[in-house]
């Protein structure tokens, strides 16, 4: 397992072994797909979610993102907690 806190403060743990899964590498390189268009991509979002925290972990996430920033929840604020997560999970492993 690794422990952190992102730049925003939110704490996480996360199994190391999530970014070997190719279900993560599946749905990353779906939201970055250019033909999706981008309404469909946030159910890419979530199915990331849901395997990085578990299902009863996302509601858990997506409040500590609103707290971290201003109340609001929203995708790109999402995205940008889990890419500092995946890059602290990269350099652990370098």
């Amino acid at each position: 397992m690794v422990k952190g806190k992102t730049k925003s403060g939110i704490k996480y743990q996360l199994n190391e072994k999530v970014k070997d899964d190719a279900r993560v590498l599946y749905l990353l390189v779906q939201m970055q797909r250019e033909e999706i268009p981008v309404e469909d991509k946030g159910r890419y979002v979530f199915d990331l979610l849901e395997l990085m925290f578990g299902k009863d972990g996302v509601p858990v996430f997506m409040n500590e993102v609103a707290v971290a920033h201003k109340g609001v929840c929203d995708v790109p604020s999402m995205l940008a907690e889990l890419t500092e997560m995946f890059d602290a999970l990269k350099a652990k492993n370098s």
